[in-house]
């Protein structure tokens, strides 16, 4: 069995290439270093000094497979590692994709395909941690689990998943802890450099985009002073086609039964949804990444080492999604009528798949979410060894993330304007197997100032009316002068991160037989996050331009506020490429675009002007105010959540002549401070509830400060055993211990958002004041089998059992005192108001999981370069509620996942294949979408990427890359019911992207480059 030093040294064994900014050898070298290796003096010298000393240097792709194999081989826990030449090598936007080849990971997807989030062995990000080097990062949401695209794999030289728990590691993690590791200069002593340059291209975007990469690193004074500093600079085009929402009526469809042609309620099943809202289009993403990481060690002897370095990056990656979307209208129209046909209705298993409805408007929407993050983490960390017995290790460090987007995220409408006070189009909407709905809307040519619809675009379905479809699709609807304003949330979150830590480690060498180490230590943690909601939604801002679709009484509006009546050209029509590919469905095939700038610009135009809204004779006394529209701090939605955590840990190691292993026990004592603000609407108000794009007016009372403080202490215990059943080939593991998962810093504060803008009765609290950690005990078995040099086959067997699971409880029909009035603000003539019942939703601990799984893995190489990496797993669990019923498979990841890469790596040329599938899953449980009890399940995906590299000459390599070359495309279903494509939607006071979710379209991708390094 190796001693601890080389297991130590495995671990951390340098490697750096390839695009990344820290490769520190040239091919060439490398392959000189292989010729003087086989050379007859250097194989007798190796021979000399027995086969520890034999070494063989192989480059590229099977090189970095090798080493992460290596590294897994040498570990104290079960573990799986990727390493820089792979990062570099695959065609890998961030770490993220790169990370989806290992064994147990998962990944979301954003904006163009590419990896955010990691989910490890059945848990989703927020069970997880990533750390780097150790050291907590500060993320830019409310989550802890990063966000993979804030950092450009160039500046990362390995990752690590830590599968198995021990004391002297970090807590925080259930599924597992990734670990990005930085280069150090000392890896390959000596003067380096490199660059890269390479240029990029998405199928669904005409635009082109680049990166360059650039490092040096050297050694001095005797190689007892080094440094390293890297680069990185990149913008990306991409476009994804998404459906950014399609949600499901619950209310409504209830409150006003449907009947068929005989006036008598539809037998069997009642109605459970009916469409709602659906909005799709396209996403214009143009991502700019910046990063410069560095560090400076000083080794002036071997009991000393000192390390200060940094890391800064920033991503702008603002998202602008040009949408078409639809609305639909459920209530009683102008003449006492219901707005839909009870006739046309078609219903399935209390599912209303079909309708016709009148007094309907038909929109465009804006919704833009303007992300821009810098990162930074900087420390100083040292060790000292005053004797061969004892070390001492600190590490001092801050790591932040600032995300200043409030109030700059939009989610702004347009629709066609009317000379009347009522909506005058219909829409028939019929839902489609595996398919976006048909959408079929009817509009009558007087609404146009005509008298007959323009050739080509009489509706076939409604005599006398004209083709929506038609009209958008031959052009002629794109005039600014049929189409004006309704809704204009304006928002964003505003959030800072810091992350402060220290750590002060121990090391005392036994050597008491099998007793080998003493391991101690102490750390201290302490995090500050805050967000600031800013929006227009809290303050009724959004809706001051409310009615300006249809036409107010004369004279306070004779005729619609169009956007030319004011000179502006806010809206323009677009036909991209591979528009909505493969989405299925009957709407127009047109992009319509909506430009903010301009729409704010006609906001403001109108003030002064008479808001019907408000008054309903001259003079008023209430003018549109553009001022009232901009976004302001919402204090019920915005939270600072102060964090500190003292910890302690004793591990003990042990080994043997064939086995190895440790016990140790790690002691947490956290104290967390939320502070937000509470308040309630007392009441929501409309001046017309009939119109398909009603919105409500909500007024609340005075906001009361919360603060609380919660404190809890864990003792978690864990144990390692590593038996080499024959040494060197088969290794045995097996690993137990009880890890924590905290909640995400959001859900320790109760703010809250609600739905009564849109006449929605649901107050939804995303956090509640002293939830405690999840937990979770793991046991985990795995057999490895190193056949012959760098291959191995691999098995392993996992099973965790989760307490205190966070879920969302759900009370309905609760009075808090809200009223609702109809036909204006309280007060009004002719206008009693009725209870607003509401449907709350809160985070609280108490349900149960078990989770089983198997990993395998291979990887082999022949002679002639070809070679592979498999990896196949498979996740069991179940789920138990708060009282301990069962409530089925969890699978908040994909179950079934598996990584199939196949790999020539031979001379100067070098190619790979990868296939990354991930089976069907829960996206979103029975308990998060409108309907209860209806989860939203993704349909299996399938990623394929491909590069290929050519060394020209020593240093210098070109090389090609595609990404989703089969040209993927991401399906959600609600309750997997392949009729109801499913979206998340817009949350009020947010602007949120449907990627990834019911229908995301990425395209493909490719990239051209070159590097060259010495």
């Amino acid at each position: 069995m190796p001693s601890l030093k080389p297991t130590l040294i495995a671990i951390w064994l340098p490697f750096a290439a390839g695009t990344g900014a820290i490769a520190a050898g040239a091919d060439g070298s490398a392959a000189e270093g292989t010729a003087a290796a086989n050379s007859p003096a250097a194989t007798a010298g190796a021979k000399d000094q027995g086969p520890a000393l034999e070494e063989i240097v192989v480059t590229g792709l099977r090189a970095s497979l090798e080493k992460s194999l290596d590294i897994k081989k040498n570990a104290t826990v079960v573990l799986d590692s990727i390493n820089a030449e792979e990062l570099g090598r695959f065609p890998d936007a961030d770490v993220a994709d790169s990370l989806e080849h290992l064994p147990g990971i998962t990944i979301s997807r954003t904006t163009g395909g590419e990896g955010q989030k990691v989910s490890v062995r059945g848990f989703g990000p927020q069970y997880n941690i990533v750390t780097l080097n150790n050291r907590i990062l500060a993320t830019d949401d409310d989550a802890r689990d990063l966000a993979f695209d804030v950092l450009p794999s160039e500046v990362i030289s390995g990752a690590d998943v830590l599968k198995s728990s021990e004391a002297s590691a970090l807590e925080g993690s259930i599924g597992g802890t990734v670990n990005l590791r930085t280069a150090s200069p000392f890896d390959n002593m000596g003067f380096h450099g490199g660059a890269h340059a390479e240029g990029n291209y998405n199928q669904m975007t005409s635009l082109h985009g680049y990166k360059v990469s650039t490092f040096a690193s050297d050694t001095m004074v005797d190689n007892t002073l080094g440094f390293l500093i890297a680069g990185v600079l990149s913008d990306t085009h991409t476009r994804t086609d998404a459906l950014n929402a399609y949600s499901q009526d619950i209310y409504d469809a209830n409150a006003f039964p449907f009947e068929d042609s005989n006036m008598v309620p539809p037998a069997g099943t009642p109605i459970a949804a009916a469409p709602c809202c659906i909005t799709f289009g396209s996403i214009f993403d143009e991502k700019k990444r910046e990063a410069l990481s560095g560090s400076l060690e000083w080794r002036p002897n071997d009991a000393l080492k000192l390390v200060a370095d940094g890391l800064w990056t920033k991503l702008q990656d603002p998202q602008i999604g040009y949408n078409q979307s639809y609305y639909f209208p459920y209530g009683v129209d102008q003449n006492g009528n219901g707005t839909w046909s009870d006739s046309s209705a078609t219903i399935k298993n209390g599912v209303v798949t079909g309708v016709t409805s009148s007094n309907f408007t038909p929109e465009i929407v804006n919704n833009t979410i303007n992300r821009n993050v810098v990162t930074t983490m900087y420390g100083l960390k040292g060790t000292w060894t005053p004797i061969d017995k004892f070390s001492l290790g600190f590490d001092a460090y801050r790591s932040t993330a600032s995300r200043p987007e409030g109030g700059t995220d939009t989610f702004v409408t347009a629709g066609l304007v009317s000379n009347q006070l009522y909506a005058q189009d219909f829409i028939t909407v019929t839902d489609l197997p595996h398919s976006l709905p048909s959408l079929n809307v009817m509009v009558p040519p007087s609404q146009l100032g005509l008298s007959a619809c323009p050739s080509g675009t009489a509706s076939a379905t409604k005599a006398g009316y004209c083709s929506y479809t038609a009209l958008m699709n031959s052009g002629f609807l794109n005039n600014n002068k049929y189409w004006s304003t309704h809704y204009d949330g304006l928002n964003g979150y505003s959030v800072h991160d810091q992350v402060t830590g220290f750590t002060l480690d121990g090391d005392y060498k036994a050597s008491l037989g099998f007793f080998d180490k003493l391991l101690f230590g102490v750390g201290y943690n302490h995090r500050e996050k805050d967000r600031v909601d800013s929006s227009n939604d809290w303050t009724n801002g959004s809706g001051q331009y409310g009615t300006l679709y249809q036409t107010g009484p004369c004279p306070v509006q004779c005729s619609p506020y169009s956007f030319a009546s004011q000179g502006f050209n806010v809206i323009s029509f677009t036909s991209p490429p591979n528009f909505m590919q493969g989405a299925g469905g009957s709407y127009p095939m047109v992009l319509p675009q909506l430009n903010t700038a301009q729409l704010l610009a006609f906001m403001r135009s109108l003030n002064g002007k008479p808001n019907p809204a408000y008054c309903a004779t001259l003079p008023c006394s209430t003018p549109f105010n553009f001022a009232s529209t901009l976004p302001q701090p919402n204090p019920f939605n915005s939270y600072q959540v102060t964090e500190k955590t003292y910890s302690f840990y004793t591990e003990a190691t042990f080994a043997g002549s064939n086995w190895s292993g440790n016990v140790g026990v790690r002691v947490v004592r956290t104290t967390t401070l939320a502070a937000t603000a509470e308040s309630v609407p007392t009441d929501i108000w409309t001046l017309n509830s009939n119109n398909s794009v009603q919105s409500f007016n909500v007024d609340y009372s005075t906001a009361s400060q919360f603060l609380q403080q919660a404190t809890y202490t864990e003792a978690l215990p864990s144990a390692n055993l590593s038996y080499w059943v024959v040494p060197e080939q088969l290794q045995f593991r097996a690993a137990a211990g009880e890890t924590i998962s905290r909640p995400n810093l959001n859900q320790l504060a109760p703010n809250s958002t609600n739905q009564a803008i849109n006449g929605t009765p649901e107050l939804d609290y995303t956090g509640t004041a002293g939830l405690k950690p999840i937990k979770a005990w793991s046991v985990d078995l795995s057999l490895e089998w190193y056949y012959q040099p760098h291959a191995a086959l691999n098995a392993a067997l996992f099973g965790k059992k989760v307490t205190n699971d966070i879920y969302t409880a759900t009370q309905t029909s609760v009075n808090l005192g809200t009223v609702e009035y109809d036909n204006g603000p309280p007060g009004s003539a002719n206008n009693p108001s009725k209870p607003f019942l509401w449907t709350i939703t809160a985070p609280a601990n108490g349900d149960k999981s078990t989770y089983t799984g198997i990993e395998l893995s291979w990887q082999h190489f022949l002679e002639d370069g070809l070679g592979t990496h498999m990896q196949y797993t498979h996740t069991w669990s179940k789920g138990y509620d708060q009282f301990g019923n069962p409530t089925g498979a969890v699978n908040a990841a994909p179950p079934t996942t598996f990584s199939i890469s196949l790999i020539y790596d031979k001379g100067p040329f070098n190619a790979d294949v990868n296939w990354d599938y991930t089976s069907s899953y829960t996206t979103y449980c029975s308990a998060c979408t409108e309907v209860p009890g209806w989860p939203a399940i993704a349909d299996s995906f399938s990623w394929v990427t491909a590069s290929a590299h050519y060394r020209i000459y020593k240093g210098f390599e070109v090389y090609v890359e595609g990404k989703n070359l089969t040209n993927a495309i991401a399906r959600t279903y609600l309750n997997g019911n392949p009729l109801l494509p499913w979206g998340p939607g817009q949350l009020v006071g947010e602007s949120a992207s449907g990627t990834g979710q019911g229908y995301s379209a990425y395209g493909r991708s490719y990239v051209v480059g070159a590097s060259y390094r010495f």
